[in-house]
């Protein structure tokens, strides 16, 4: 699942916010609670940058206590706002830009869950087109908060819910290869990864080829297999893979269709697949060697005879003929067989 579920984004609603200007050559100093203010645009910043939860924390977290006092009311929404802000301050790299680091508290209308999103948020200079006299003029502003998903240097998500704050975390970094975080952000945060690239690789390849079966009926000759080796040459050398990327892929994998609802179906059900992989919105350089898992084929006749083999076997050692007369597979090998036995009878 994504870290958001379906009810928790439809229901998601900043209910307090405050804001900190971070730097080297920003002298610290606490700021006062900011009043709720485009509440919309934050919204759509928190779901687009919430992922799956790819890290736990650790017991060393810094900020997890004050996140569990925050929840529990023990610690004011300010007081703890400005804490978060002085630990993010305070360990601030030299080779990092300024940026103003936000803390929100979030209702859901789920349970009695909230969350805790940490944004560190670019600010830079931007000039507006503006009406002066009833003439164009260009006008500077020096600090704007974009749209731009890169825009968001460092984000971190988590829930409080039945009491605690929970052990996953979804946290991205711009400055790091996702779904790595940066050591400065990972040690601020107290997190370590949950889940390996394996972990992540298998999970991709279970999501890709469970949406080709799903899709099986608009694939060229209803072939998986194939599609699937499409799909997976469509994404090597890719290196980071996001989403869209893994989408794009699939589309690939059925050759392009030109139909745009049909195009729609695909992207839905590749992402309904990478939600249940727990994938969503995750980024991270797949292991090449699980990405290249030769597809197998599998074969059962109405007779009840079974066969299996690697897809890249077929035209070498496995060949296939089809006639009017019927089906013919022969498998050539020079070797030993591995195995040749029989099956236990299974008594249902």
């Amino acid at each position: 699942m994504s870290f958001l579920s379906d009810e928790e984004i439809a229901g998601l609603h900043v209910e307090r916010m405050i804001i900190h200007l971070v730097g080297k050559r920003i002298e610290f100093r606490p700021e006062a609670e900011t009043p709720v203010q485009q509440q919309e645009f934050f919204q759509s910043r928190i779901i687009d940058h919430a992922a799956s939860a790819v890290h736990t924390f650790t017991e060393h977290s810094n900020i997890r206590p004050v996140l569990q006092l925050m929840g529990t009311g023990d610690m004011g929404f300010e007081e703890g706002g400005q804490e978060l802000a002085r630990l993010f301050w305070r360990d601030h790299t030299g080779q990092s830009t300024p940026g103003a680091f936000f803390v929100f508290r979030l209702s859901t209308g789920v349970g009695d869950s909230i969350l805790f999103a940490l944004i560190k948020y670019d600010y830079r200079p931007v000039v507006e087109l503006a009406q002066q006299g009833g003439q164009n003029v260009l006008r500077e502003i020096i600090q704007a908060f974009v749209k731009e998903k890169r825009a968001v240097q460092k984000f971190c998500i988590v829930r409080f819910r039945a009491g605690a704050i929970e052990d996953e975390v979804s946290a991205t970094d711009r400055m790091a290869d996702a779904p790595d975080l940066t050591d400065y952000f990972e040690t601020y945060l107290g997190v370590s990864r949950a889940r390996s690239i394996q972990e992540l690789s298998n999970r991709l390849n279970e999501a890709m080829r469970g949406s080709l079966q799903e899709l099986r009926e608009h694939l060229p000759n209803g072939d998986v297999a194939a599609a699937l080796v499409r799909a997976k040459q469509a994404l090597q050398g890719r290196g980071i893979v996001t989403n869209e990327d893994i989408v794009d892929a699939i589309l690939h994998g059925a050759e392009r269709p030109r139909d745009e609802k049909l195009v729609s179906r695909i992207e839905r059900v590749t992402r309904g697949r990478l939600k249940r992989s727990n994938l969503t919105d995750v980024e991270f350089r797949p292991d090449p060697a699980r990405l290249a898992v030769r597809p197998r084929r599998k074969v059962r006749t109405a007779e009840g005879a079974r066969l299996e083999y690697p897809e890249d076997e077929l035209g070498r050692s496995v060949t296939r003929v089809e006639t009017d007369a019927g089906i013919t597979f022969t498998i050539h090998t020079t070797h030993r067989l591995v195995e040749d036995d029989t099956v236990a009878i299974r008594h249902s």
